[in-house]
């Protein structure tokens, strides 16, 4: 992602940091200024723990996904939590099960840590003080620093843990339905479950005038509506195959052509890259973004064969669209490539996926029959 540094590296996934969290460490450190020096390090000292207990609980979802085989892209640290970006979804509904509690039980584990080791150092008093501290804003200490911490734990665990996708609870939840119902049924029941969870917290924190509390439920609301139509088109995709989509007639380029002509082609053509190709030979891609980057360093007159990037997934013309988009989100940004029995048919991207889908999923809502494939099955709420 843009913008984002990678500080550390854990059982080869990138911990990655958007630069913009920055301000959320100089807010805090701003907000205990009011206690000098001691207090602005005691801000930006507690963002950061809370931050890295964000990290660990992504890191559960991580350790586990790659137990389990599914491949993990990188975690990244937003001002507003972290995500775990995995490289395809769970083979299983209890692959899915796992994954999802996992995070939530590292902050269960840590907040019991975290307990267990304030009770010895300070005894129960602790508890009274800590809850004094938080309330009150009392100057910055070693006991107000854990209490924090404590308390931050215990939310991230029991807010993570609704049954309101896309949160882990509702995860856990559609995994527990999928049993019973199927992957497709769950998702809906689920992502309904969580907007009406999402709903009644947005008017809650209206009616309380806590801004934040509704801005979460206004977030769940919206990631719950994204699962319901990412399961809906993943329906409709399963139902078609890469052959029947790929446009036959897309630009492609010959190894000696330059990165000008390249230029040409695509001021021509609406997709994102182009192939590059020997006669029926496939030899690479050359995608826009990377044209560009390429111009930069050969010029215009650069060949297409310096430029180009190796085509690392291939599917079968027959190969259901669902499948194709897993290895989208495999590739991460890549293209497919969909090869037939005369050979190349052409290639498919992220935009083009997403272009089919909201046209597959609009013409199985209405059950409506393309000429010459079997109707589709209309997607019930």
């Amino acid at each position: 992602m843009q913008w984002s540094l990678r500080i550390a590296r854990v059982s080869g996934i990138d911990i990655r940091v958007h630069l913009s969290f920055l301000l959320i460490v100089a807010f805090f450190a701003v907000g205990g200024s009011q206690h000098g020096a001691l207090g602005a390090a005691h801000g930006a000292a507690t963002v950061l723990l809370l931050f890295t207990c964000v990290t660990l609980h992504e890191l559960g979802h991580s350790l586990v996904a790659q137990r389990l085989g599914v491949p993990v892209k990188e975690i990244l640290l937003l001002p507003i939590g972290g995500l775990a970006r995995l490289g395809r979804e769970p083979k299983t509904a209890l692959h899915e099960l796992l994954i999802a509690v996992a995070g939530p039980l590292v902050n269960i584990v840590l907040a019991v840590g975290l307990a267990a080791s304030a009770y010895g150092l300070w005894g129960s008093l602790f508890f009274y003080g800590a809850l004094d501290s938080l309330a009150s804003g009392t100057p910055p200490s070693v006991q107000g620093l854990v209490g924090t911490l404590l308390a931050a734990n215990v939310m991230l665990a029991v807010f993570n843990l609704l049954p309101a996708l896309p949160m882990d609870g509702g995860r856990v939840l559609r995994a527990l339905l999928s049993m019973l119902w199927g992957q497709a049924r769950a998702t809906r029941w689920a992502a309904t479950i969580g907007q009406v969870l999402a709903a009644g917290m947005g008017l809650l924190g209206l009616y309380l005038g806590h801004l934040g509390l509704a801005l979460v439920g206004a977030f769940v609301f919206y990631g719950a509506g994204r699962e319901r139509w990412s399961s809906r088109s993943a329906e409709a995709l399963a139902q078609l195959q890469a052959g029947e989509v790929v446009e036959l007639e897309a630009p492609r380029l010959a190894p000696t052509d330059t990165l000008g002509e390249a230029v040409d082609r695509l001021l021509r053509s609406p997709h994102a890259a182009v192939a590059v190709t020997l006669g029926p030979q496939l030899l690479g891609v050359l995608h826009r973004d990377h044209l560009l980057a390429q111009i930069g360093r050969q010029g215009l007159g650069g060949i297409v064969a310096h430029a180009m990037q190796p085509v690392r997934h291939v599917v079968a013309a027959t190969t259901p669209l669902h499948v194709v988009r897993a290895e989208l989100n495999a590739a991460d940004g890549a293209h497919v490539a969909v090869v037939g029995e005369e050979g190349l048919l052409g290639l498919l991207g992220p935009e083009d996926l997403g272009r089919i889908g909201a046209l597959a999923t609009g013409l199985a809502r209405l059950g409506i029959q393309r000429p010459g494939v079997p109707a589709p099955l209309p997607v019930k709420d």
